[in-house]
């Protein structure tokens, strides 16, 4: 398992990394091309929410396909759409390679969701799902800091092209060292009656809110950050922006134990634990001090990758018997607030600064755990 592991810790890394390849750079594209902070922020808006519309796609693509095959179909593609982004003449194209990315990273994402529980033993799918979890953060940092000193270095578009490069070592390493999926492949569609039960369902649609308003909240603050930090009195370059988010290692410690410490102590209890640190995250964000920003930005991925370790099992525990559609239900949710936490925010940075940002998050996160503290009192009943 040891060998399995390192090389999914290693592609699930690579692929998170190019969705956040841009967010330390958006100042210095947002020069580059003279477009507005609400244009700029398109670029991450865009893919995500175009992601969000294509992964329910995949549901049905892998029951159909075998999910090694359909997964390694989609990085070469993914690989073409970030080429596009390091040579595209304007901003218009920059954006339409973001948004082909989009319909690709979830034919890695939503199907190495349940991917993973299917290769790693019962007992140990917590763990498994830890390890996939802090390689999304380990990209996320990746993606930052590469862009960064590749964008001060060099320049923003040789910082794509080493994505690309990086994206075609991850085919290799998928093709060469990951097993094949153990499930059978069948012809069947998921029944529209099978997820509209699952959404009305208030325990697991409780559930779902939760990484939505989470992924909300660590993509708003983890955008916005790069603005106020770049403006006085931090005025950051760069470089030194990405240097920042190597706070976001984090997530690589937390992500594994929240899993594993789920499998023992609760679901239940880790994401709440998670919940109280994101808030805690935020406040302290909005603190004028980089160290308090730091900080603020640590605890916010601790509590996000922590959430994020534990939902997807929790919700495969309450569906064990159709993970696969489970699984693109939650990713369609999560990158739904993910999408939202780039385009919100702006209208609130608009009007209140950071400031704004950090109290809409706040709210938010507090709003949609709501419905998951009511069905947990019921259960207790």
């Amino acid at each position: 398992m040891l060998k399995t592991s390192l090389t999914l810790f290693f592609i699930v890394s690579i692929i998170f990394s190019t969705i956040y390849t841009p967010q330390a750079i958006l100042p210095a594209l947002q020069g580059y091309f003279h477009i507005s902070i609400a244009q700029t922020n398109l670029l991450l808006f865009g893919m995500l929410f175009v992601l969000m519309l294509t992964t329910p796609i995949y549901a049905p693509l892998a029951r159909r396909y075998e999910k090694k095959k359909l997964m390694l179909f989609s990085i070469v593609f993914l690989a073409f759409s970030v080429l596009i982004s390091a040579w595209a003449p304007n901003f218009y194209w920059l954006l339409f390679a973001r948004l082909l990315q989009g319909v690709f990273i979830p034919g890695i994402t939503a199907i190495m969701l349940s991917y993973v529980q299917e290769i790693y033993p019962k007992k140990h799918r917590g763990l498994g799902m830890g390890i996939y979890m802090a390689a999304t953060g380990f990209g996320a940092v990746l993606g930052r800091l590469l862009a960064g000193w590749m964008t001060q270095w060099y320049g923003w578009r040789e910082a794509f092209g080493l994505f690309v490069v990086l994206l075609l070592i991850a085919w290799v390493a998928m093709y060469l060292a990951l097993p094949s999926s153990k499930s059978k492949t069948t012809k069947q569609k998921a029944k529209k009656e099978k997820v509209v039960s699952y959404l009305t369902n208030p325990r697991i649609f409780s559930v779902l809110l939760i990484p939505m308003v989470v992924f909300f909240s660590f993509m708003a603050v983890s955008s916005f950050i790069t603005y106020r930090l770049s403006e006085a009195p931090f005025s950051l370059d760069p470089s030194a922006l990405g240097n920042t988010f190597l706070v976001l290692l984090v997530a690589v410690i937390v992500s594994p134990l929240a899993g594993k410490y789920s499998d023992t102590l609760g679901r239940i209890k880790v994401l709440f634990l998670g919940i109280i640190t994101l808030l805690v995250g935020i406040f302290l964000s909005t603190i004028d001090s980089y160290m308090m920003v730091l900080l603020g930005l640590g605890l916010v991925t601790v509590g996000m990758f922590g959430v994020q370790a534990v939902a997807p099992t929790y919700l495969g525990d309450l569906v064990p018997d159709d993970r696969a559609t489970i699984a693109v239900l939650y990713q369609t949710f999560f990158y739904f607030g993910g999408a939202m936490g780039t385009l919100l925010p702006a209208i609130a940075w608009h009007y209140g600064r950071y400031g704004a940002v950090a109290l809409l998050c706040f709210g938010l996160v507090l709003l949609g755990n709501i419905p998951f503290g009511y069905t947990m009192f019921l259960k207790r009943r």
